[in-house]
């Protein structure tokens, strides 16, 4: 305001009161003393041709963002209005300038979480940056693509780097001088006209006044903020043109005279203009000096008529002229008489009327010093801001000049260890070179080895194939009192006599187990304690089913499998091998007051029946499903090592060319209910899957100790409920609770109906038992320590021999392994090396100690 009034209290140049030095002040106090700034007539002219910014002079500026939808209706209400413009026969073409602000993000996706970006390495930052500007700069295309649907509009963009939108259209309004910009808004206030979204809501607060701002809600005008046209002159960058000069005060004509007589002392006062000038200090000065008498003293006037030229004298009388009223005022001269009242009174108001002008040059005077003065320090003001942008120009230069030298010294590092890492992988890719060559050589001589070794086993081959043949005409010649199912295993054959004196004519007493094939009598034959079972079914169903389970027994030994002794025709009975503990039903139900199996001896059975179906299932050639696995078929010797048995439906599984999986169809359904494969039902196919439902029902049992029937939904419904420890069985002590979890979550992936699902015995179940199983027990010290347990039968050993794989046996277990002509270690399944057997005398005499103490 100080400068524009400075303007406007100036002479105008065709003044003759004003010197020739005046425009150049003029100059100076418009603009301020900057350098850079346009005179006030270019900056006026480009106001008129720029049309303020807004869609009435061609061009409107949009703010577009993220959100495709909401900025194509923006564009498309601002387009609209710049088509409604156009007249038909107009050939302009319109533009449109898109806004945008480009928000780096500040955390960053890597790996599973986001980190700050500030913590990511250099490379990464940048890749994620040139990701951010790709996708930035594909949005801008497709807003640019929308535009040119609109006939005679024009666009292009503009972007800025901002991690607030609000603030970035803020700067851009300040930047480019915008004073109309078109924005969305989600919602808006009815009753006040303001926009209620966060970004608009800041931006109608922070935008300068002097840009209109219209607000787009739903593809229609939702309100606007009009701009304020003197805040527009006050704060934009063109304010320095501002004031209009019309504001300025203006001062009427008048002219200072003496009396008509003095014709030539009349001065009139420069006539009004558009402007109101003043002359400058120094011609005031000397003005005021030349009527300052006047303002002094009175001013005596001749009476009328005389003569008052100045040049000339009358007779005797001197003519008062304005160099006589200086002589007066030196006092070099005495008062000059008056001739009337009157005109002494006309004088008196001559004299008024020149102390008045005095008085108003006065104030002009001072008034122009003040301009004068703020113009200087509106220039010293610059000047300083002018020092301090040149200091922050060298601090900025310094500093970049500083980090392009640091990056170069880092890309110099960085390029260094690059050409290190170079040097060290072709050092590294010449010795894999080296290595392939040697392992080549070394692959060359294994074929050649190998090519010798299948020669020599084609010919071992060939003399086990005459071997075997010898070998089984020695046995026919030799098999009169030997049953053999199948050339595997030699079965006794027992007398139908002996089998009726081992059990008193099957004495109802003697019977220990009852079974949908047959009964099971506890009886002595041949001075040993036996099971017999005898099949009940004639015909040719318990023919086959006999035959059967000597087929599946009588071919194979296992710890975790009940022994068959022999066999009796006749009687059509089995021997097997006596259990005393009875079956795991009896023990879970605790029949004869028995005592209930503690959860650790729990666990354990769980994993040797696991053991006994991993066997039967990888038979050679054929697996075997048992197909009734049940605790009523799980006997349990001495120190209840646990012992499958029953396996009157067992059956082989065979492998067709449209199949994957072997399996045995049957249309004969056979089963227990509650243990039986929903999908066996369904299909008759029996499979080594059937014997996994069966697993999970048995170890769903030995955790909980109720029926089978619907007991896999009401374990899962506990588990999912984390009420699991409310259905364990408390009878068998207090199960850890990690222990109960993963039980019960094998024994329900057991359980599943798709058989795809369910685990596979030998590489999931087997660990979670065996991990269980090896856990050490610091609470039952009195428990045999697991080496002393013979690895084979399960039971305390009394002669320990260790073998060729390293582990120690039972000795007769052992001897009776090899004999049987097995030439694989029972534990490892590896090929012995050797059947020697060196007697473990350390851990004979260990056992018998710890015997000794268990007596006392």
């Amino acid at each position: 305001m100080a400068v524009a009034s400075a303007r406007s209290s100036l002479p105008s140049s065709s003044s003759p009161l004003l010197p020739q030095s005046l425009p150049g002040l003029e100059r100076m106090l418009v603009h301020g003393g900057s350098t850079g700034s346009r005179s006030l007539r270019e900056i006026d002219e480009e106001e008129e041709d720029d049309g303020g910014g807004g869609y009435g002079g061609g061009q409107i500026y949009v703010a577009v963002g993220k959100d495709l939808k909401d900025g194509k209706a923006n564009i498309q209400w601002a387009a609209s209005k710049l088509q409604l413009q156009l007249q038909p026969q107009q050939s302009d073409v319109k533009k449109l300038v898109l806004l945008h602000v480009h928000q780096p993000a500040d955390r960053i996706m890597s790996g599973l979480c986001k980190v700050p970006a500030k913590q990511l390495e250099e490379k990464e930052l940048k890749a994620y940056r040139t990701i951010e500007k790709d996708d930035m700069n594909k949005l801008l295309d497709q807003y640019l693509s929308y535009c040119k649907v609109f006939p005679k509009v024009q666009a292009e963009t503009l972007v800025i780097e901002k991690n607030n939108v609000a603030n970035g259209i803020v700067e851009f309004i300040d930047k480019h001088h915008i004073t109309k910009l078109v924005m969305g808004t989600s919602s808006f206030s009815v009753k006040r006209q303001v926009p209620k979204s966060k970004v608009a809501g800041t931006v109608h607060q922070l935008a300068k006044p002097y840009c209109q701002i219209l607000y787009i809600c739903k593809e229609s005008l939702a309100c606007t903020r009009e701009a304020n046209q003197f805040a527009e002159k006050g704060d934009s960058p063109r304010s320095s043109s501002g004031s209009s000069l019309s504001d300025q005060p203006e001062f009427p004509s008048r002219s200072v005279s003496l009396p008509s007589s003095y014709p030539g002392f009349q001065k009139s006062l420069p006539p009004r203009c558009n402007s109101v000038s003043y002359p400058s200090s120094r011609y005031l000065e000397n003005d005021v000096e030349n009527i300052s008498p006047a303002g002094r003293h009175p001013v005596d006037v001749a009476p009328k008529g005389s003569s008052l030229n100045p040049r000339h004298q009358s007779d005797g009388v001197s003519s008062p002229t304005l160099k006589d009223l200086d002589i007066m005022d030196d006092g070099s001269s005495g008062p000059v008489s008056i001739s009337s009242s009157e005109e002494h009174q006309h004088s008196m108001v001559e004299a008024n009327r020149q102390n008045e002008m005095f008085e108003k040059w006065q104030q002009d005077r001072n008034e122009l010093e003040r301009s004068r003065k703020e113009a200087l320090e509106g220039r010293q003001k610059a000047e300083r801001d002018l020092f301090e942008a040149s200091k922050m120009f060298r601090a900025r230069e310094n500093s970049l000049c500083k980090g392009k030298d640091e990056v170069e010294e880092r890309l110099t590092r960085e390029k260094a260890r690059l050409e290190k890492e170079h040097l060290q992988i072709c050092n590294e890719l010449q010795k894999a070179n080296e290595q392939r060559v040697e392992l080549e050589r070394k692959l060359m001589h294994a074929n050649s080895l190998m090519e010798e070794l299948q020669h020599v086993q084609r010919e071992m081959q060939h003399e086990k194939d005459n071997a075997v043949k010898e070998a089984e005409k020695m046995r026919l010649i030799n098999c009169n009192n030997v049953f053999c199912s199948t050339g595997a295993v030699a079965l006794t054959e027992f007398s139908y006599t002996e089998i009726t004196e081992a059990t008193n004519d099957f004495d109802e007493s003697k019977k220990i187990g009852h079974g949908g094939c047959g009964s099971v009598y506890k009886g002595f034959l041949r001075h040993t304690t036996v099971a017999i079972k005898k099949f009940n079914r004639e015909g040719v169903t318990g023919e086959k089913e006999f035959n059967d389970e000597v087929e599946t027994l009588g071919r194979m030994r296992h710890p975790n499998l009940v022994t068959l002794i022999g066999v009796c025709r006749d009687a059509k009975a089995l021997v097997y091998e006596f259990l005393p503990n009875g079956s795991l039903e009896d023990r879970l139900r605790c029949k004869n007051q028995t005592d209930p199996l503690p959860w650790r001896m729990r666990i354990r059975i769980a994993a040797e029946i696991c053991t006994a179906l991993i066997f039967l299932h990888s038979n050679k050639p054929k697996g075997i499903a048992h197909g009734d696995l049940k605790p009523d078929n799980v006997l349990l010797g001495d120190n209840f090592t646990a012992k499958l048995g029953d396996f009157g439906i067992s059956r082989s599984l065979n492998l067709t060319d449209t199949t994957i999986t072997p399996y045995h169809r049957t249309s004969q359904i056979k089963g227990t209910l509650g243990y039986m494969d929903p999908g066996y039902i369904a299909s008759g196919e029996l499979t080594a899957q059937y014997d996994v439902y069966s697993f999970g029902i048995v170890l769903l049992r030995l955790l909980t100790g109720k029926s089978p029937l619907g007991l896999p939904s009401e374990v899962e419904t506990a588990l999912n409920n984390e009420m699991l420890q409310e259905i364990i069985d408390a009878s068998a002590g207090e199960w850890p609770p990690e222990y109960t979890k993963r039980l019960a979550i094998l024994a329900l992936r057991c359980c599943r109906y798709d058989r795809k699902e369910r685990p596979d015995l030998a590489k999931e179940a087997w660990s979670v038992l065996q991990a269980m199983v090896n856990c050490p027990d610091n609470t039952n010290k009195c428990d045999t320590p697991s080496f002393f347990i013979c690895p084979m039968t399960q039971e305390t050993m009394r002669d320990p021999h260790i073998a060729a794989d390293g582990f120690t046996y039972e000795g007769e277990a052992i001897r009776d392994w090899l004999q049987r002509g097995h030439k694989i270690s029972p534990m490892t399944y590896l090929t012995l090396t050797h059947h020697e057997l060196i007697p473990n005398n350390a851990l004979r005499f260990a056992i018998q100690e710890w015997q000794l103490k268990q007596k006392l």
